[in-house]
């Protein structure tokens, strides 16, 4: 094996270039054998081989600036789109004399001739009159068309309660003849809406009430469920009375106290008493409503339903009322 390393052509060359340096230069053996080695080649199947590459495609040289564009020339029109553009201003110029042009569609339109100062004025065309004549029938027909203004009485549907008393008002200010004559036209008050109102509101009361096993209809659970239906109900009883009375309509207070005493007594009655607070509120205020009555003669038959109906309530108010209407006073 050592004989075969050292027969070596590489070893041999190496070494004397070694003996060689050693004996010119003063480089080191290690340095000599790096030298020595030269460039790596790298395999073809591996990498293009780097000559090749440089020698058929050479890199540009850094310093080299990109080449300046050529300065443009001054331009010159060419004698096609010369000749082309004066042909062009010229047609723009060059005008023609009335009679090279056609104005036949001109001629058929009508003209009427400007008459001279000091003379007659011409007869206006046939086209002309035929215009103005149906101008003014179109003028005619639009006139006609125009909406009739609405009567006073079907205005006077748009306006409130309050607009209509002060409608009222102002009229018999202005003809006090005519306060007699209304008082005589005035009909009765018309009940059927508010006692329909009132039943109504009794109804959202049960409505409200909820159904389960775990309470009773009549406990806290379901008054709490219902006390805003209670005060709508109380609320309207009162401002329906509050308007009667406002009114002087002393025989429909008593018609309304009659038909609205019913409803609340079909107004739920709860186990605790103080929850019941409602209900005997509205009906001292029907029974406050009939003591307020004084310049009115109440007939025997709403003074037997009014008794009638009071029968066995211990409220003050329902206590006094019922007296009085016993009274005969």
């Amino acid at each position: 094996m050592d004989n075969f390393y050292t027969n070596l052509p590489s070893l041999n060359m190496n070494s004397m270039s070694i003996q060689s340096t050693q004996l010119t230069s003063p480089i080191s053996p290690d340095e000599m054998v790096i030298r020595s080695r030269g460039r790596r080649r790298f395999p073809s199947s591996f990498s293009p081989d780097r000559a090749t590459i440089s020698r058929h495609f050479p890199s540009p040289t850094r310093c080299t600036s990109p080449p300046k564009p050529p300065k443009p020339g001054k331009k010159v029109r060419s004698s096609s789109r010369l000749s082309a553009s004066t042909e062009r201003v010229r047609k723009q110029l060059e005008y023609f004399s009335d009679d090279q042009k056609d104005f036949s569609i001109l001629k058929l339109l009508p003209v009427m001739e400007k008459g001279n100062s000091g003379h007659a004025p011409s007869q206006p065309h046939a086209s002309e009159i035929e215009f103005l004549a149906s101008h003014k029938a179109k003028k005619q027909k639009t006139s006609n068309t125009t909406t009739p203004c609405p009567s006073p009485l079907q205005l006077a549907k748009g306006l409130s309660k309050s607009q209509l008393v002060d409608l009222l008002t102002s009229l018999t200010v202005a003809n006090p003849a005519l306060s007699t004559t209304l008082a005589e036209m005035l009909p009765k008050p018309d009940l059927s809406g508010l006692i329909a109102n009132l039943r109504y509101l009794n109804q959202n009361i049960y409505k409200a009430i909820p159904v389960t096993r775990l309470s009773d209809r009549t406990d806290l659970l379901a008054f709490n469920r219902v006390t805003t239906h209670l005060a709508a109900f109380k609320k309207s009883l009162v401002e329906d009375l509050n308007m009667l009375q406002e009114a002087g309509q002393w025989a429909s207070v008593l018609e309304y106290v009659i038909l609205a005493w019913d409803i609340v007594m079909g107004t739920p009655v709860w186990d605790n008493i103080t929850h019941n607070t409602s209900r005997m509120s509205c009906f001292k205020h029907l029974a406050s409503s009939v003591l307020k009555i004084k310049d009115f003669l109440i007939s025997e038959n709403d003074r037997l339903k009014l008794i009638k109906c009071m029968a066995g309530f211990s409220v003050r108010e329902v206590t006094l009322c019922k007296e009085k209407l016993l009274e005969g006073k």
